[in-house]
């Protein structure tokens, strides 16, 4: 039988409204653990799922999404002065543009006008923990729009909460203790990106098999990834190759692993290239509207030994990567990332921050 080539959808609901409400109860062992079977097959399988009843603040989410787009509505001076210092550090603050790809941008079957590595089809803004034991640059906010700040710190505080819930998740779906990831986020290096994809004014034509790519294909390099995206568009690479749609669901989040957890897991579980393409449109002009995302990328303490989980190693899984420091590993994948034009084996690069 043919694999179903289908993003799951999970709900959380059994782990986010753990205490009674008037005439409700509280969510059932049996529960709670339906919810850690089908993560765990679905960072086995895809790496990719998505959440619904996540208990994220919908005000919080609200105000976020508001303010990011009366940022991005700014004239282009005015986020600059709040762009990124070094290309050699985290890229916190405004980037103009960003290319995900080391190397060529082509995948197979997408339009390009040239050989040359262009840059995505986006503008961002990225932001850091607020912990200066992180180890990180401290944070950096634009003066305008003035609820610019307090939304992106509740939102920040909003995704560590659910980060969390999903750790919990993912300990016990390797068979480990439920707070096995705790001492390991007390110095996280998470951060937050705020996205703005550019309006297009072409698409695919209907007898064209190739796709306008807005964000070349990439991996994460972190332990997880929480989107909550604006809109239809975003892609994942399944085994065979072949670039599978994620449905688009107002009210939920897309979660999917990153190479970190991969490297965790001995490959037991996948972190999958994706990318974000122009959904084609019925509109007269065959263009597409803009499109905005939120991205939350959780990476753990900079000094965690990332050592292979003895749960996921036997004798027909030998282990296969040395120990590393998280730190160690995020920063070789960003500089990597940082090398635009130098030549890569794989032409899919990777995004971080």
């Amino acid at each position: 039988m043919q694999e179903e080539k289908r993003i799951p959808v999970i709900d959380l609901s059994a782990w986010t409204q753990r205490t009674p409400s008037a005439g409700g109860t509280t969510s059932s062992d049996d529960e709670r653990r339906g919810v850690v079977e089908l993560v765990g097959k679905a960072c086995t399988s895809v790496g990719f799922f998505a959440i619904t009843n996540h208990g994220v603040n919908s005000t919080r989410l609200e105000s976020l999404w508001q303010s990011a787009r009366d940022f991005f509505d700014l004239p282009a001076p005015v986020k600059l002065q709040s762009k990124t210092n070094n290309e050699t550090e985290y890229p916190y603050g405004y980037e103009q543009s960003e290319t995900l790809v080391v190397g060529k941008q082509l995948d197979q079957g997408v339009k390009s006008d040239s050989l040359l590595p262009p840059p995505d089809q986006k503008e961002t803004f990225s932001l850091g923990p607020n912990n200066p034991l992180a180890g990180m640059p401290p944070r950096r906010f634009p003066s305008q729009p003035p609820e610019l700040q307090e939304a992106l710190e509740e939102y920040f505080q909003e995704m560590e909460h659910l980060a969390t819930t999903l750790l919990e998740i993912f300990a016990l779906a390797l068979d480990l203790p439920q707070d096995w990831f705790q001492n390991k986020m007390t110095r996280h290096m998470s951060a937050l990106r705020l996205l703005n994809y550019f309006a297009t004014d072409k698409n695919a034509s209907a007898d064209d098999k190739t796709e306008i790519v807005r964000a070349g294909a990439h991996s994460d390099y972190g332990a997880l990834t929480i989107l909550k995206a604006g809109g239809p568009g975003l892609q994942v690479k399944w085994k065979d190759g072949e670039w599978v749609h994620v449905p688009f669901m107002e009210d939920s989040f897309v979660v999917n692993l990153g190479d970190l957890m991969q490297r965790w897991t001995n490959d037991k579980w996948v972190s999958t290239l994706h990318r974000v393409v122009v959904v084609p449109t019925s509109g007269a002009d065959g263009g597409a509207q803009r499109r905005q995302s939120i991205a939350y990328f959780c990476n753990v303490n900079g000094d965690t030994p990332v050592e292979t989980l003895p749960t996921c190693i036997d004798e027909d899984h030998p282990l296969k990567y040395p120990k590393v420091l998280a730190k160690d590993h995020l920063m070789a994948k960003h500089l990597a990332s940082m090398r635009h034009g130098e030549p890569s084996e794989k032409a899919d690069g990777h995004d971080e921050l």
